[in-house]
């Protein structure tokens, strides 16, 4: 059912003309849990922060690929289900366009990247998407007890508002 919700709320083209693209991992259970990551302390961009994992599109990939490449590299997730596309945001600090892609995935066992991945973050994402307030930075919500902010948040309330659109409520999209 998650499944189908999703995919009915989700652009169904790829992102054009980004620079950079990140997976949104979720599972298909009966308690639906999504996973972000705080990035490492020592990355040139955006140390530190709750990110969902991702990067720069390489040569030759489009946002899909890339995506997955970089799911895999941060965290070791394979075999994610692409299910559609939530809308690009930017990353401002770095005016970098991102393409977010919303990926079931199967298994909750990671591998993260030290080098990349100073924790992974596991939430219930019904949890997540009630968690959304307001700062003076503008829409921010929780994950694991982090506060997600900027690029990452906005992605997050795009789900959100297309959740909220489609059903009126986060319960009737969750039941």
């Amino acid at each position: 059912m998650l499944k189908t919700n999703l995919k009915r709320i989700l652009d169904h083209e790829c992102c054009r003309n980004v620079d950079a693209a990140v997976l949104i991992p979720i599972t298909d259970s009966k308690n639906p849990k999504i996973v972000m990551i705080k990035r490492a302390e020592n990355l040139k961009r955006s140390s530190g922060q709750v990110a969902f994992p991702g990067g720069m599109i390489e040569e030759g990939e489009d946002p899909v690929k890339a995506a997955l490449r970089e799911a895999n590299e941060e965290l070791g997730i394979e075999g994610a289900e692409v299910l559609g596309f939530l809308s690009p945001t930017e990353v401002r600090f770095y005016n970098i366009l991102i393409c977010p892609v919303v990926g079931m995935i199967d298994s909750l066992e990671f591998k993260p990247c030290s080098g990349e991945v100073e924790k992974v973050l596991v939430d219930d994402l019904k949890e997540v998407l009630a968690s959304r307030s307001f700062a003076c930075s503008g829409v921010i919500f929780k994950c694991a007890g982090e506060i997600v902010w900027g690029a990452s948040s906005r992605v997050l309330d795009d789900l959100f508002i297309r959740i909220v659109k489609n059903y009126k409520s986060i319960e009737k999209f969750f039941y």
